[in-house]
């Protein structure tokens, strides 16, 4: 993992409308950074700098400030692929490029390894406000503020739960991206502190397609992948289970005849034949939303 970083989002969640509109800033103007973002995006100057950490955190920009080429093949208006998030798909997509780029550190400590240390992946704010401060004297030898490395808890939280408040605060989280993913619970147990859960299941509700695409970009050009691999670098950012991989690689071989499943010696490896274009395997995704194809 890169360097831990646990700030840069001035404190906002991501909305679900942010990265269209920072995408479409970017074409026009290159930088975001610049007053006149302001103005065009009609936010305020800290939620602008917010839009600017979340197009990197993304993956819909780069460093440059260069929109990527995944970000032009969902989000061009001439022929992205999904320009206004309409399908669900897109945004597990989405959710395996935040926990990709791992400009947002919290996002894969959470879902990689810090859920596994937890009973049934249930976890209080405090017992991960302790986890991430000692990852970062661990692996950084330094210490971010106790203030904001809450404060990324719970942008991290908004992300994907919806707490049942009224008001602005309820508006502000139905706008958050990854709300109907189904990835976050709370659980009700008696205490003031509350208890999350992350879900970790099957997974049937992910397209295979897509599941197949992070494989291709993940394990690019290799033949023959361990399942192991492929549960810790796959499964575990789509909080799937072992059950459900190997449903899914199944299903991947039914479908993909390039993609073959075996077990020689109690090994397990899915084998990729020939080279394959992962940005292919992603239109037939949306060409199938496109008809209505099952």
């Amino acid at each position: 993992m890169k360097k831990l970083r646990f700030t840069g989002h001035e404190t906002f969640h991501c909305r679900h409308f942010w990265l269209k509109k920072g995408f479409d800033f970017t074409i026009q103007n290159n930088t975001i950074s610049d007053q006149d973002a302001v103005v065009k995006l009609g936010v305020g100057k800290n939620m602008v700098a917010s839009i600017d950490f979340w197009l990197k955190a993304f993956h819909i920009k780069n460093e440059q400030d260069e929109t990527t080429s995944f970000a032009q093949f969902i989000f061009n208006d001439v022929n992205g692929l999904d320009p206004f998030l309409e399908y669900e798909g897109t945004l597990w997509l989405l959710h395996y490029q935040l926990l990709k780029t791992e400009i947002a550190s919290i996002y894969p400590l959470v879902f990689k390894d810090f859920r596994k240390q937890k009973i049934n992946s249930q976890f209080t704010s405090q017992q991960l406000l302790k986890y991430l401060q000692k990852e970062e004297r661990l692996r950084s030898g330094s210490n971010t503020s106790e203030n904001s490395l809450k404060t990324d808890i719970k942008v991290f939280l908004r992300t994907y739960f919806l707490d049942k408040r009224g008001g602005k605060d309820l508006e502000d989280d139905l706008s958050s991206i990854f709300i109907d993913l189904n990835l976050i619970d709370k659980i009700d147990n008696g205490s003031s502190e509350g208890l999350y859960q992350l879900k970790v299941t099957e997974r049937e509700e992910i397209p295979v397609e897509i599941f197949l695409y992070a494989i291709l970009d993940t394990f690019k050009g290799e033949v023959s992948i361990p399942f192991d691999a492929i549960q810790e670098k796959i499964g575990d950012i789509f909080a799937c289970n072992a059950e459900g991989l190997e449903l899914k690689i199944a299903e991947i071989c039914d479908r993909y005849k390039f993609a073959v499943y075996k077990e020689d010696g109690g090994r397990k490896q899915l084998q990729i034949k020939g080279e394959q274009n992962k940005l292919n395997i992603l239109e037939n995704y949306y060409n199938a939303q496109v008809y209505n194809i099952n």
